[in-house]
C-alpha cells in the first residue's frame, strides 16, 4: 500500500520535473564568434535587425501569410524560425567583422557589443548635454540604436578607407582606368535639349470638359500642321486659347536634375525625341501634352581626370566591404545550433 502512494506522489513530482527541464532548456544560450561570447542580448537584436527579411522572404511563399503560428509553420520546406536565427547569425558573423577589424586598426577600443552600446548611449549623453547647454548638435539629437549602429559603421568604413596604409586601398592609374572603361556609361552626360512644350493641367485648374475637349482640337490641329516649316512654338503662339500653357525649356545636363524636379513628366514623354520630332498629342494624368524637341545635342563622357576622386572612392569602398564579407564568412561560429532554434522559436512565441 505505502509503495503504491509512493507511485502516485512521484508522478505529479516527474512530470514537473520534465516540464521544468524542457522549459530551461528552451532559454539556454551558448555561443560563440571567433571566441567572443555572445550573449543573448546580441543574439535577439541581430535577429531583430532581420525579422523584416525573413518575413519578407516568406511572404511570397504558398502558405506564407504572418498569423499566429508564421514562425513555426513549415513553408515549402523551411521553418521561418529556423530561417531568422540563421539569419541572425550571419548578421552577428558581419558585424565581428567589421568590429574586429576596427579593433585591429585601433578605430575602437574593444569590439565586443557591451563596448559598442557604452559608446552608443555616450554619444547620446554627449548630445543631450550640449543640447542642454544650447551648443550645436549636428545631425540627429538622439541615435535609436539601430541609426548609431549605422552611423559608427559608416565611420569606420571611412576611417579605414582614408588610411592608404591599409590593405587594398592603393588604387593605381589601371585601376582607375579598368573601373572607368567597365562604368563608362555613368560617366557619359546626358545630350543636352531644347524643348518647346504645351502643358494644360485641366484637372488641378477644374477646366470644364467642354472646354478640355476645345483645347484637344486646337493641340490637335496643331499637331497636324507641325512640319519643318511650322514648329509649334510658331503654331500654338498664333492660338490665343493655347498661347497662355506654352513653355520652353533649354535642358543641358548640368540642370537635368533641376527640370526633372520642375518638369519630370514633360522630361519623361520627350526623352526619347530626336532633334525635330514632337509627341502626339498626350492626355495622362489630368493633363493635355504636345512637346517638340527643337534641338538636341550629344555631349562628350566626362574625364577620367573629373572623376578620379570618385572612383578612388568607390574602389577603396569596394574593397572595403570585400575586406569584410571575407572576414565575416570565414567566421568561426561556435554552438548547438538545435539550441539556438530552441531559443529562437521561444523568442518568436513572445
Amino acid at each position: 500500500m505505502k509503495k503504491k502512494n509512493c507511485i502516485i506522489i512521484t508522478i505529479p513530482v516527474l512530470v514537473f520535473f520534465v516540464f521544468l527541464v524542457v522549459f530551461m532548456s528552451r532559454d539556454r544560450f551558448s555561443m560563440t564568434i571567433n571566441g567572443s561570447k555572445i550573449d543573448k542580448e546580441e543574439f535577439l537584436a541581430a535577429a531583430s535587425q532581420k525579422k523584416y527579411e525573413v518575413t519578407s522572404y516568406f511572404s511570397g511563399k504558398s502558405g506564407g501569410n504572418v498569423d499566429s503560428d508564421f514562425w513555426e509553420r513549415e513553408i515549402e520546406g523551411e521553418v521561418p524560425y529556423k530561417k531568422l536565427a540563421e539569419a541572425a547569425i550571419e548578421e552577428l558573423k558581419y558585424f565581428h567583422a567589421v568590429y574586429g577589424l576596427a579593433a585591429e586598426k585601433g578605430y575602437v577600443e574593444n569590439d565586443d557589443y557591451q563596448s559598442f552600446l557604452e559608446r552608443w548611449e555616450s554619444e547620446n549623453k554627449i548630445r543631450k548635454e550640449k543640447i542642454e547647454k544650447g551648443e550645436v548638435v549636428y545631425g540627429l539629437s538622439e541615435y535609436t540604436l539601430d541609426l548609431y549602429r549605422e552611423y559608427e559603421m559608416d565611420t569606420l568604413q571611412k576611417s579605414y578607407c582614408d588610411d592608404l596604409e591599409n590593405e587594398g586601398m592603393d588604387i593605381t592609374d589601371g585601376d582607375r582606368q579598368q573601373y572607368y572603361e567597365e562604368n563608362r556609361e555613368y560617366y557619359t552626360q546626358e545630350d543636352d535639349r531644347i524643348l518647346d512644350y504645351v502643358q494644360i493641367p485641366y484637372e488641378s485648374e477644374n477646366i470644364s470638359e467642354d472646354k478640355v475637349e476645345k483645347l484637344k482640337e486646337s493641340l490637335t490641329s496643331v499637331y497636324k500642321a507641325m512640319d519643318k516649316e511650322h514648329s509649334l512654338s510658331e503654331l500654338a503662339g498664333n492660338d490665343e486659347s493655347l498661347l497662355p500653357y506654352l513653355e520652353h525649356a533649354d535642358v543641358t545636363a548640368e540642370e537635368l536634375s533641376l527640370y526633372s524636379r520642375s518638369i519630370g513628366d514633360v522630361l519623361g514623354y520627350a526623352w526619347e525625341l530626336k532633334e525635330g520630332e514632337s509627341t502626339a498629342v498626350l492626355d495622362e494624368n489630368g493633363c493635355l501634352y504636345l512637346i517638340e524637341c527643337t534641338e538636341r545635342k550629344e555631349n562628350d563622357a566626362v574625364s577620367i581626370d573629373e572623376v578620379k576622386d570618385n572612383i578612388n572612392k568607390t574602389l577603396r569602398e569596394e574593397r572595403y566591404n570585400d575586406i569584410v564579407a571575407e572576414r565575416a564568412a570565414n567566421a568561426s561560429v561556435e554552438c548547438d545550433m538545435e539550441q539556438i532554434y530552441s531559443f529562437m522559436k521561444k523568442h518568436t512565441d513572445n
